[in-house]
């Protein structure tokens, strides 16, 4: 793990990280698992190994359409939970939670035959196969929902997890999904650069760290529009007026466009500049909406 991470300085140690890396290093070796585990970093958990956890909340997020799309009631049972309870089993793909050889080898071998995708879909089988036990609490019971959702049950069959898996894929590929949450995804997660088989076997470490400094800024962007979006939402707030509505719809609508919502575009302004003019605007908004001469 550690000359993976001087090697790529680029990826983000998380924790259950180590999970991963000792079921390849009792499976192949140290020789072989080296090698492997830098492309599996690279290329196949990527989204894991970014400067903050955004990429990840957004695999788990695709639970609720998943199961929506096969049982709208127990969607329904479950609106109230956010779905951060997959978290930390599609982290480690069940690494984590399954600690016998043979079972963490087999899933391992399914799971890595795969796209990204299908570790979400595993888990969103696991919930629907525990529909029964869910639909004995109210729906407000949300702690003891939380809790049986976060472990995974035992004794857990490996065989019929991996068949109703299948079957899930294949009925409700993320295309089909509802709510748009395939449209969600970033163009760069590893959810949609693993989707196509053949153009991932021939993707590069390269690529990887490319597609990484995409997405990590990205969501750099992303998370500056939001902070922007929330300060000036809270001084429209403050001041009140007609006045104030429009400014704040014009000061987010030009900020959006600056950040660039999708991340490319070569025409986007540096991230320095938009904050110098941030301020600037934000100062127009308030003259505005106190009713002060510039």
């Amino acid at each position: 793990i550690t000359g993976l991470l001087r090697l790529h300085p680029c990826l983000h140690y998380f924790q259950g990280f180590h999970d991963i890396a000792q079921v390849l290093l009792l499976v192949l070796g140290a020789d072989q698992a080296a090698p492997l585990l830098a492309r599996l970093s690279l290329l196949r958990i990527r989204d894991y190994m970014l400067p903050t956890f955004s990429a990840s909340e957004s695999h788990v997020q695709l639970l609720p359409a998943i199961v929506y799309a096969t049982d709208p009631k127990l969607c329904q049972h479950l609106a109230r939970l956010r779905p951060y309870f997959a978290i930390a089993a599609t982290l480690t793909l069940y690494a984590h939670d399954i600690e016998e050889y043979g079972g963490i080898s087999r899933l391992f071998d399914f799971l890595l035959a795969h796209e990204a995708v299908i570790s979400v879909y595993m888990y969103a089988t696991i919930i629907m196969t525990r529909k029964n036990e869910l639909l004995e609490y109210e729906a407000d019971d949300e702690d003891m929902m939380y809790a049986i959702l976060s472990k995974l049950p035992k004794p857990l069959d490996i065989e019929a997890l991996i068949t109703r898996t299948t079957m899930l894929f294949a009925q409700h590929p993320p295309e089909t999904l509802p709510f748009n949450a395939w449209r969600k995804v970033s163009n760069y997660s590893v959810l949609k650069t693993t989707r196509d088989p053949d153009a991932f076997s021939k993707q590069t470490l390269e690529e990887g760290e490319h597609l990484h400094a995409k997405h990590a800024a990205q969501i750099k962007r992303q998370e500056t529009l939001q902070r922007l979006t929330a300060h000036s939402r809270l001084l429209a707030y403050r001041y009140r007026k007609p006045a104030g509505a429009f400014t704040v719809a014009i000061v987010i609508g030009v900020l959006s466009l600056w950040l660039g919502r999708n991340g490319n575009g070569s025409s986007v302004p540096s991230l320095a500049m938009v904050l110098e003019a941030k301020d600037k605007l934000l100062w127009v908004a308030t003259k505005a909406w106190t009713g002060l001469r510039l």
